[in-house]
């Protein structure tokens, strides 16, 4: 049987923030901007980062960071995850 505790940690996101049901709930909750939210979508588009980069309008070393960043949102580690959390949410 588990812990009170240990449900709780289960219930809860990345950074102790509640995962909640709807897109606009998540995007609110994990704070996604404008280009966190562009980034996503191309990233579900199969773009590589220095693609990505140029649709951005950013240097690719931006990109990736910017990427990376989106993945710690979403508390994700791979490309792959990170589309099939975004597609889950649409």
């Amino acid at each position: 049987m588990r812990s009170k505790a240990s449900l709780n940690r289960l219930r809860k996101g990345n950074g102790g923030t509640i995962l909640l049901a709807g897109r606009a709930e998540f995007i609110a909750a994990k704070k996604l901007n404008e280009r966190g939210l562009r980034t996503l979508d191309l990233l579900a588009a199969c773009l590589e980062n220095k693609e990505i980069a140029s649709e951005l309008g950013v240097s690719g070393p931006l990109a990736a960071k910017i990427i990376r960043s989106v993945f710690l949102k979403l508390g994700v580690h791979r490309r792959m995850e990170a589309i099939l959390r975004w597609k889950s949410l649409k």
